[in-house]
């Protein structure tokens, strides 16, 4: 089919798309095409970043747990290896106090007679281990009477209960003389005596004074953790010497 226009010249021009406008429009929608593909790829990227960093988040949650757990076990083999250590200490350093207390009979002097014996000790978890002050195992406690005004037997009864006779006192652990009354015994503390009254006895008067010993602990004190100075810095290497 044959098309003719018979529009005059200057109605036909106006009539016709100029071809800078149509190069221009095609380039936009193709621009606009490109772009839409681009976005759509970029959508498509982000979402499988998602999937993976939701995956990684998941493997470290697993790491962390089993490193928690790894942790939670350490911490329980290091609490029965410090609770097999105490035992073993509590069984090695613990107190016959039957052979004790015939030691003390033995040691005691005719011009002292005791009255009353009580000992406080704490359990081993009770103990604090507060830092500058020393640990104890507890304290005995002897009230006695020593006849006579002369406070010379009070005297006497401590050196012979502490072992003060022995000259090598200072050179062997007493804890190894199995015959050493003091062996467990860290101190005593200082002394108080008062003169009383004792009727009907042939030397009415005698010092009623009480000894009190502080006992060694069963356990040794426990190491504290070293912990490491951030701010310390490192050794500098030597200097060579010049030649």
């Amino acid at each position: 089919m044959i098309r003719i226009n018979l529009l005059p010249e200057e109605l036909q021009r106006a009539a016709s798309t100029p071809k800078g406008l149509f190069f221009g429009l095609a380039g936009g929608v193709a621009a606009t095409l490109v772009l839409g593909v681009v976005m759509i790829f970029m959508y498509w990227n982000v979402l499988s970043l998602r999937d993976r960093v939701e995956s990684r988040k998941i493997e470290v949650d697993l790491v962390k747990e089993k490193a928690y757990e790894v942790d939670r076990i350490n911490e329980d083999i290091a609490f029965y290896k410090e609770r097999e250590k105490a035992i073993i200490q509590i069984k090695s350093h613990r107190i016959l106090w039957s052979a004790k207390l015939a030691k003390l009979a033995e040691l005691t002097p005719s011009n002292v007679w005791i009255t009353d014996i009580t000992m406080n000790t704490p359990d081993v978890t009770e103990y604090k281990w507060e830092k500058h002050k020393e640990q104890t195992g507890g304290r005995l406690s002897l009230t006695c009477y020593a006849q006579g005004k002369d406070p010379l037997p009070i005297m006497n009864f401590r050196k012979a209960l502490s072992g003060e006779k022995r000259f090598y006192k200072d050179m062997v652990e007493l804890r190894a003389q199995p015959d050493n009354f003091f062996g467990e015994f860290l101190r005593f503390l200082p002394p108080s005596w008062e003169l009383v009254e004792l009727p009907g006895y042939a030397e009415p008067q005698a010092n009623r004074f009480q000894l009190d010993m502080d006992i060694r602990t069963l356990i040794e004190k426990p190491a504290e953790p070293v912990v490491a100075d951030a701010k310390a810095k490192p050794a500098r290497p030597a200097k060579k010497k010049g030649k």
